[in-house]
């Protein structure tokens, strides 16, 4: 099949060429165009070059004015003044970049211009005006521009950008036969301001807008300080026409100049109208409310803002050059953030890059660009990428000491200067830009006072020791570049605990529990739990909010999700058994007169008592009593804590790195456990103060009631710590058939279910391993226990438990706990392997174990899943009982009677054996904890 040909494209008019380039006809468009103030010099050598039939080239950075001194020479030419050789021509203005945007490929860009070269050589009486000629090198058209030259009549005007338009300079020297590069630069600030006047003189008189004197100069000077990526006199124009169309006709002030480019920058206004006072003692406030326990660090920070408000920051500079140095986690990159949030409007002002990413030498080009890379990206680098549209932001460079030395050479000029070269020729200004760097390096000498034991002088010595490790890490004229290295010192247990609270505060807020009218209440005992998980004296508070989201905040949707409270319902946080918990509490309800409801701690539940004055002084007593024995320890272990500090202040303390280590993690943990047992310690110490008055008016009864609900939960609390620090938290807990002459397998199994459900209430990891049975008939169940104080909380299950039976015998299971191994023991017990099958307890059975011991006339052959845990059960059993001196036969509590369950030991009674059975044991835990403390 033969291919239809194409007919060759038809030539174009070339005055319909002329029309498709040309942009505007400026020549026309003389009487609209605005005269150009202070450019005489320049449009005279334009002037004489086009008069001596050459092309001139006005090249400068954007924004200073290249196109008003064409369309100044455009003006003066149509009012019969200005280069003969362009009386009686129409000056037509072109544009590259709008051609280039209506082909299919920028390729094609070439032969359109070889179109127009031809067009133009036919035509007569015309000045063409390229407005971006440094395009053709991108698009290597610079041989069509030189033809141009030579084969047009008429006069050739372009501009461009400095730098392009000296490349195609090198890369094509026959340009310079015909054209010649007219230099323009930035007017100064004292030429901005007299053509800046002057334009708005003719503003005013074109009758279009009106400005004060006051607004252009403010204009101006806002221009100058924080516009560094413009120029003079664009970007002051484009803000005082921005402020003039929003200002509805009226004459322009400086406070609508001000008031417009804050909105538009999200600037302060304090921070810039000098008619507006700034309260440094507010700000220094503010900051340090947020920025805890660093003081040098906000001080540093309010002067730094001290002077841009003054205007005496240094224009040729960025706003200030700073080395944050000191520990992880203290507050770095908050101040950092707040500062990009108060001078910038937003946190997301903070341009943020970790420098660890930049340790080998190639880094530099990533960051600054490569000259010698394919796309302009690459190019221009990461740094100028992050930086475009970001002229006013805070720069902060994270763990700068990590970066190769030639990254840190890179950031020499930036810091010197306020501006750096990248790899594609570009000029790019920080002028506008606080910029940051933090490091970690020599933060090790805070050590002590991570631990609290560094006075002020001694932290004045630290911070010198500091500032000598920081400059055998970076060089003497690196450091040099700061204006200030800023000690960063780390936070105290008070900083913590405000931070802690902070974030609780913050999660209260959160939509889910505003929606429901939910409230949110934190116990001490959380504050102390996340000083503890959250925090640590050599990393800082850095996982704090981790801590809070992953522990805490789930914690707390478990709680609303499970209880579903109702509306205007209150949610407690608090830990118990060093797990973080989220309860509904109940509401209270009023009282008769001389009586008070309580509720108080049971277990792991709560109960609501109304009692009247004698029986609460008489309770009140008694818990006293109980918490004794705890004050008594708590004042221990603050004379241990004082003989550590004393060792740790020795002179040499620290030279034995391994001892020093050994004492001082013994000093926090004894830190850690007074602080948090004086939060238990003062609601008690509240309640002895309150038993003393006279509680005869009801106002006096209910305080009193509310401080005993109050040091309840704190004895309880201080109870359960005590348990799971004395006791073993991992255990094996077994049930067996204590009568061997009657069988009570369904008791057995009963009991140990029971089990299993008061460890679900414990919180504690439970599970049956094995069990010997025979006809399915269960003689002793063996359950694995695991968990914080395991051994503690069901030390009180010990002993017989009696199940009374109508018409028959007693049914008894004994109850006996042996303290699980922390690894397996090395013996190998006797087992064997049997035909896999559901036994009982959904346990599926595959192995069998076998213990005797005739001397005490004990055997055990127990049925389970796992042969390592089997092995491990029999190793220990073998031990616990070949010591044993004999089995327990003491009756720990009786089922049954009066239609529940007692506690002969310690008088407890539950009414309801089901509620007993189903593993409600609080009140026999309350109970056992009042009979150890007696």
């Amino acid at each position: 099949m033969m291919r239809e040909r194409r007919s060759p494209k038809t030539p174009e008019d070339p005055a319909t060429t002329i029309s498709r380039w040309t942009e505007r006809d400026l020549t026309a468009a003389a009487k609209d165009l605005c005269p150009a103030f202070q450019v005489d010099e320049i449009v005279g050598q334009v002037s004489e070059l086009l008069d001596s039939d050459l092309c001139p080239i006005v090249a400068g950075p954007a924004g200073v004015g290249k196109s008003a001194v064409v369309h100044e020479l455009v003006r003066r030419a149509a009012a019969g003044e200005g280069p003969m050789s362009l009386h009686g021509r129409r000056v037509l203005q072109m544009s590259l970049s709008r051609v280039r945007s209506t082909l299919r490929t920028p390729d094609l860009l070439g032969r359109e211009m070889r179109g127009l070269v031809a067009a133009l050589s036919a035509e007569d009486g015309i000045c063409v005006f390229f407005r971006d000629m440094h395009l053709a090198y991108w698009q290597s058209i610079e041989p069509q521009f030189s033809a141009l030259a030579l084969q047009f009549r008429g006069p050739i005007i372009c501009e461009g950008e400095a730098g392009l338009v000296a490349a195609m300079f090198e890369e094509n020297p026959e340009l310079a036969e015909r054209y010649v590069v007219v230099g323009l630069d930035e007017p100064s600030l004292a030429k901005a301001t007299e053509m800046l006047q002057s334009w708005a003189e003719e503003q005013a008189r074109r009758g279009q807008f009106a400005f004060t004197t006051e607004a252009v100069r403010e204009g101006v000077l806002l221009s100058h300080r924080f516009l560094v990526r413009s120029r003079f006199p664009r970007k002051a124009i484009d803000l005082l026409q921005h402020v003039a169309r929003l200002a509805g006709g009226r004459t322009v002030t400086d406070a609508d100049v001000f008031e417009r480019f804050c909105r538009t920058h999200r600037i302060p206004r304090d921070l810039v109208d000098p008619a507006v006072p700034l309260d440094l003692d507010a700000l220094k406030d503010r900051f340090e409310a947020l920025i805890l326990g660093q003081n040098e660090a906000v001080e540093s920070a309010i002067q730094m803002i001290s002077r841009i408000k003054s205007g005496l920051t240094d224009v040729r500079r960025p706003f200030g050059v700073y080395l944050y140095a000191g520990p992880t986690g203290v507050g770095k990159t908050l101040l950092a953030q707040c500062l990009a949030e108060y001078l910038f409007g937003s946190r997301d002002r903070m341009i943020r890059l970790n420098m660890a990413d930049y340790r080998d030498e190639r880094a530099f080009h990533s960051l600054f660009g490569n000259p010698d890379a394919h796309t302009n990206s690459l190019r221009r680098g990461l740094l100028t990428q992050r930086l475009m549209g970001q002229s006013l932001a805070v720069l902060l460079l994270d763990e700068f000491e990590k970066a190769h030395e030639r990254v840190h050479d890179g950031f020499l000029q930036l810091f010197d200067e306020g501006s750096f070269i990248n790899g594609d020729g570009e000029v790019v200004s920080c002028r506008s830009c606080l910029i940051i760097a933090t490091t970690n390096a020599g933060s090790d000498v805070y050590r002590r006072q991570a631990l609290g034991f560094t006075n002020p002088v001694e932290l004045d010595a630290t911070d010198r020791e500091l500032d000598r490790r920081l400059h055998q890490v970076f060089r003497f004229e690196f450091l040099n570049r700061f204006d200030e290295i800023v000690h960063f010192h780390p936070l105290t247990r008070e900083d913590i605990r405000t931070i802690a609270r902070r974030e609780l505060s913050m999660l209260a807020e959160r939509t889910g529990l505003k929606q429901r009218r939910l409230a949110v209440e934190v116990d001490e005992s959380l504050l102390d739990w996340l000083m503890l998980h959250g925090y640590d004296p050599l990393y800082g508070a850095r996982f704090l909010r981790r801590t809070v989201e992953r522990r805490v905040a789930s914690e707390l949707a478990e709680a609303i999700v499970r209880s579903a409270p109702c509306e205007g319902a209150r949610i407690v946080l608090g830990v118990q058994r060093h797990r973080v918990t989220a309860r509904v509490a109940q509401s209270q309800q009023a009282s008769p007169a001389q009586r008070e409801s309580v509720i108080l701690p049971v277990g792991t539940t709560e109960v609501t008592r109304r009692l009247e004055k004698a029986a609460i002084l008489q309770e009140v007593g008694r818990l006293i009593e109980r918490a004794s024995r705890h004050l008594s320890t708590l004042e221990l272990k603050r004379a241990e804590r004082s003989r550590l500090l004393a060792h740790i202040n020795q002179a040499g303390f620290w030279d034995n790195a391994r001892e020093s280590k050994s004492v001082v993690d013994r000093y926090r943990e004894v830190d850690l456990e007074i602080q948090a047992e004086q939060r238990l310690a003062d609601p008690v110490q509240r309640l002895v103060e309150l038993r003393s008055i006279d509680a005869d008016r009801q106002e006096d009864l209910r305080s009193l009631a509310r401080a005993w609900e109050v040091a309840a939960r704190a004895v309880g609390e201080w109870e359960s710590r005590a348990v799971e620090q004395e006791s073993a938290s991992a255990i094996w807990l077994l049930v067996s058939n204590a009568d061997p002459l009657r069988v009570a397998g369904k008791w057995v199994r009963d009991v140990a279910q029971m089990e299993l459900h008061w460890c679900a209430r414990l919180e504690l990891a439970a599970a049956v391993v094995g069990y010997e049975a025979t006809a399915d008939e269960c003689h002793r169940v063996a359950i694995e226990i695991e968990g914080p104080g395991a051994e503690g909380y069901l030390t009180m299950e010990e002993g017989i438990h009696r199940l009374r039976c109508q018409g028959d015998h007693d049914a008894r299971a004994r109850v006996e706990i042996v303290t699980r191994s922390q690894t397996p023991p090395d013996g190998q017990s006797s087992f064997i392997s049997v035909a896999r099958r559901t036994g009982l307890f959904g346990i599926e059975i595959t192995c069998r174990g076998r213990l005797v011991l005739p001397e005490r006339g004990l055997s055990a052959e127990f049925l389970a899943g796992n042969p390592a845990t089997l092995n491990h059960l029999l190793c220990d059993l073998d031990r616990a009982w070949r010591n044993a001196k004999a089995e327990s036969s003491q009756v720990a509590r009786v089922y049954a009677e009066a239609g529940g369950a007692r506690d002969h030991r310690t008088g407890a009674f539950v009414p309801r054996l089901k509620d007993v059975l189903r593993g409600n044991l609080d009140r026999f835990l309350e109970a056992h904890r009042r009979n150890r403390a007696q």
